[in-house]
């Protein structure tokens, strides 16, 4: 049987994922970037609205990003490793199938950088470190975008989904004009609702 739930119900819960996650970067640069492991762990934040099968969620998350960057001339590679918060917001369909929920969402997320490096095998750059000569960082900490998520509850209340997430800022700074670098990351995840 299937049924919405009721309207004006919240819910809180714990989550974690593991991602993978790079960038698109414009191919003037000559730089390629591959994904590779990272993690995330938080909470989330549930509210059903008056639209019967409708929700809005939110989720606090603190989130691990690793990536290969290769310079397609000399063939050089660095790792690009990421420690920060995020604050994505998903308008969610749910529908209820015999005690256990079925959910798609799409929404905004806001995230911001507590720690970037690049790390070679003869340096590592703090990326978020402004330069004594420009005054300028290499990468910004802010970045914005949109993401999406597909998840499915058990009768348990333990939760399994997949998200995608693509940034919408030039995360590079002020003093690279002529590369373009957008954030993109696919996760599979596990949560459990209180």
């Amino acid at each position: 049987m299937i049924s919405f739930q009721a309207k004006g119900q919240s819910s809180v819960g714990v989550k974690t994922d593991v991602n993978l996650s790079d960038f698109w970067v414009n191919q003037s640069t000559h730089l390629k970037s591959n994904m590779k492991v990272g993690g995330s762990a938080g909470f989330f934040y549930k509210y059903a609205l008056a639209l019967h099968n409708r929700a809005i969620q939110t989720d606090i998350l603190f989130r691990f990003l690793s990536s290969e960057f290769k310079n397609q001339s000399t063939g050089e590679t660095a790792d690009y490793r990421y420690f920060g918060i995020e604050l994505p917001v998903y308008f969610m369909m749910q529908a209820e199938i015999d005690d256990q929920t079925l959910y798609l969402g799409i929404g905004p997320f806001a995230s911001f950088g507590l720690s970037s490096y690049y790390q070679s095998p003869f340096r590592r750059i703090e990326l978020y470190e402004e330069d004594p000569v420009s005054g300028k960082a290499t990468m910004r900490r802010w970045d914005y975008g949109v993401g999406f998520i597909i998840g499915y509850e058990m009768k348990c209340r333990l939760q399994f989904n997949f998200n995608y997430q693509m940034g919408f800022r030039n995360m590079v700074g002020d003093g690279f004009e002529n590369i373009d670098m957008i954030s993109q990351l696919v996760s599979l995840g596990v949560g459990y609702r209180f």
